[in-house]
């Protein structure tokens, strides 16, 4: 076999091994990555270390967006690494939705940084995140006035029925945690919320409990503002 033979076979070898991955264009590629991430963090760290394909998309903006911080803790006791913080760091600026509320709950609720936390939970809520809808939704129907219509339209959002009932219990549960690992600097207060139907439900305002089953009520206003009535304990502490 003369040279050249053996340099096309050359050739031929390695185009023949190249990865399946490569050949892939680099939007795709950052598509599958983010859905990865999604999912797990521990697979993308895994999928970037797998090869340099993956290593190189997993620097993109899409992937922070989208990936799933839930293995890390949302108050840190101990001060965490240079590499974690510079990672949960880039991901807020980048609008990941879930580092975003974390960062809302913190400003809001623990530094006492009002406009800053509602800044970031509103980012979070027009991302489409349940839980930054749900308190972003509260602070502002417990304002009051204007504000209180505000986050009344938030909440209805959300579109809250019988079926789905058992995700918002889900939600609150979530939050309720969060809260109590925090020291709360700030809390809320509520402000009176006009209803027209409001002195007809007093009795059951004052009856019904967060972790009760939903009751028929007879507006939205009076459904959110027991929400709120609760939501208002557990910042306290009370519940």
């Amino acid at each position: 076999m003369d040279c050249s033979s053996k340099i096309t076979s050359a050739k031929r070898r390695r185009t023949q091994h190249r990865p399946v991955v490569g050949s892939l264009p680099g939007d795709l590629l950052i598509d599958v990555l983010a859905r990865v991430a999604s999912g797990s963090f521990t697979d993308l760290f895994n999928a970037k270390l797998s090869c340099r394909d993956f290593l190189g998309a997993a620097e993109d903006e899409f992937i922070f967006q989208h990936v799933s911080i839930d293995k890390f803790p949302v108050i840190h006791w101990f001060p965490p690494s240079d590499e974690l913080l510079s990672f949960l760091n880039r991901c807020i600026d980048k609008g990941n939705p879930e580092a975003m509320f974390r960062q809302g709950m913190i400003e809001f609720f623990s530094l006492a940084r009002i406009e800053t936390g509602l800044e970031y939970l509103k980012r979070a809520t027009e991302k489409g995140h349940v839980e930054a809808t749900y308190v972003y939704g509260m602070i502002l129907l417990s304002r009051g006035g204007q504000s209180s219509q505000q986050g009344l339209n938030i909440l209805n959002s959300m579109k809250v029925t019988r079926s789905n009932y058992l995700k918002l219990r889900e939600c609150r549960a979530k939050i309720k945690a969060i809260i109590r690992e925090m020291w709360i600097n700030n809390s809320i207060s509520l402000n009176e919320v006009s209803c027209k139907c409001q002195e007809r439900n007093m009795l059951g305002m004052r009856k019904r409990k967060f972790e009760e089953e939903e009751e028929v009520i007879c507006c939205d206003v009076c459904g959110w503002y027991l929400e709120v009535i609760s939501f208002c304990k557990i910042v306290d502490g009370v519940v």
